[in-house]
């Protein structure tokens, strides 16, 4: 393709590339451009919901990722991430284009926005035990990557939801706190677990997040913010305590949501809603400067926590107190080390457990979950523009024997497995013991349903299982984590054919990969990820 005829002709494309370029050097890296002008290209003519060309989401995806230290490889996957179900491009074209690892990634990108978009309209958000399978088995089948690029695709698309009608706003905002939101809490990517979450909270209860908007900022005080800003750092210098950033902060307006319905407060009575964040070089420091902190303002007694000697169970750490800051405000004063917010950002967690509600899961799944947000912070922590000077001790994806990276676990390991199961027109997704089979799936789903035969006498119907879309021959066939499996009867009658029917052409919009169709020019895309 000619990039430079490519800009005439594009005007628009152009600018939007050069802004990208401002904003990041990645965008300028060869392999980015290339990929550029390949989304042009495929999504030329398409418009989003709100007016806006379809590349510009591409791009802002792109970005996105960027911010994060994200290199060329899932950038342009970021740019790519929607070719396979919105555009003529092919896996087998990226895969010439731009090499296996980016034709990876879009093609786990497409299968998440698949298995997405059966659970949103089967409301399998509301589930609480089905949506916790579900972003476990997102993170535990596809590269952690894909599940980041997919991340980014949401959040831009939370951002532009506007442009949906209410009802489409309040579904994918419900499925995002569900189901997204704990995926990216999961991998420690914080800043956008933060921006979902307040995202869905102004969607789905728009008045309380306008009242609650409006009191905070109304009880913000800029001037008292910076002022004790300057306090302290005059403090910290005199005291000959070295630090690399104060910054003042308030809690996000979900998590104030969540704690006055939690503890039945009123805003007023929370006292961690504005506050510093000082960063020092080593723990000893923090120590130090929370003794500056407690000259410097009274300590409201009870709200000291040491994250540093008792560390969170996802391996947070941190010191927090709370004291009265000028003016009588409540300020909390979070204390860390570059590496504690590196891990606080990224999750830097050797030892990472969750719990989310009442699910529990297996040891093989934490591990896997495990392995994917190692994966996502080894990235971030080599692509950091903070820690850049120093360089990676391998190259990524692969690790070192001795980098503490490179732990893997055993696929092999007995752990279980979560399945997509539709049936009768309903999805659920289901937990099989490892190396189970399409047979033990029948022998759980039993015989049929029961009709009556052309002269009224009951009858079981056999069940004819589908995997992945294609025909089971073979009963013993393994499950694997992430299939879809659909079951229909051997002899369906008329209703069940035209349900059969509805089913393919749901796999013809959207359940094939690498399927050689493009949607046409003028047309709305991109809402059914």
């Amino acid at each position: 393709m000619d990039d430079e005829g490519e800009e005439r002709r594009q005007p628009y494309a152009r600018n939007l590339l050069k802004r990208a370029q401002l904003k990041h050097r990645i965008f300028e890296d060869e392999s980015v451009i290339k990929a550029f002008y390949e989304a042009e290209k495929a999504h030329r003519g398409q418009m989003r919901a709100n007016g806006d060309p379809y590349l510009q989401h591409c791009v802002e995806t792109a970005i996105l990722l960027a911010e994060i230290g994200a290199n060329a490889t899932v950038v342009i996957a970021g740019i790519l991430h929607d070719t396979l179900d919105d555009s003529f491009m092919s896996y087998d074209y990226i895969l010439r284009t731009f090499g296996a690892g980016v034709a990876d990634l879009v093609e786990g990108v497409s299968k998440l926005s698949q298995l997405s978009k059966l659970a949103r309209e089967n409301n399998t958000a509301c589930k609480t035990v089905e949506a916790d399978r579900l972003h476990t088995m997102f993170l535990a089948m596809a590269d952690a990557r894909a599940v980041l690029i997919k991340l980014a695709d949401r959040l831009h698309n939370m951002v532009t939801l506007y442009a949906l009608p209410p009802v489409k706003q309040q579904r994918f905002a419900k499925e995002t706190l569900e189901i997204f939101a704990p995926l990216a809490n999961r991998l420690g990517i914080s800043s956008w677990k933060v921006e979902l979450e307040n995202l869905c909270f102004k969607h789905l209860h728009p008045d309380q997040h306008h009242e609650m908007s409006a009191m905070l900022e109304d009880s913000f005080d800029e001037a008292m913010i910076t002022s004790a800003i300057e306090k302290m750092e005059q403090a910290l210098k005199k005291e000959g305590i070295s630090y690399h950033v104060v910054s003042g902060r308030h809690k996000s307006l979900y998590s104030i949501y969540c704690k006055m319905l939690k503890k039945k407060l009123t805003m007023d009575e929370i006292h961690d809603i504005h506050g510093l964040r000082l960063i020092v070089d080593n723990e000893k420091d923090c120590y130090k400067a929370l003794g500056v902190v407690h000259k410097l303002w009274s300590e409201v007694p009870g709200k000291l926590k040491d994250y540093i000697t008792h560390p969170k169970f996802n391996g947070y750490k941190s010191l927090h107190t709370v004291v009265m800051g000028d003016g009588t405000i409540p300020l909390e004063v979070q204390i860390r080390t570059k590496e504690m917010h590196l891990q606080a950002e990224f999750g830097f967690a050797a030892h990472w457990r969750y719990k989310e509600g009442d699910c529990k899961h297996s040891s093989f799944v934490l591990q896997m979950v495990e392995w994917a947000r190692w994966v996502v912070t080894w990235h971030c922590e080599t692509m950091s523009k903070d820690i850049c000077s120093s360089e990676p001790l391998c190259s990524f994806p692969s690790h070192a024997q001795d980098c503490p990276f490179s732990y893997k676990p055993n696929g092999n390991q007995e752990g279980p497995v979560y399945v997509i199961v539709i049936e009768n027109g309903k999805m659920t997704v289901q937990e099989f013991p490892a190396s189970s089979t399409v047979s033990d799936l029948l022998t759980r789903a039993g015989p049929g349903n029961s009709r009556r035969s052309m002269y009224s006498i009951p009858a079981k119907e056999e069940l004819r299982p589908r995997l992945n879309q294609i025909p089971v021959s073979d009963l013993k066939c393994k499950l694997k984590m992430g299939d879809v499996v659909e079951l229909t009867p051997a002899i369906p009658d008329k209703s069940l054919t035209e349900y059969r029917e509805e089913i393919q052409r749901m796999y013809d919009r959207g359940l094939a990969f690498s399927r050689p169709h493009r949607a046409a020019a003028g047309t709305m895309v991109g809402w059914g990820s």
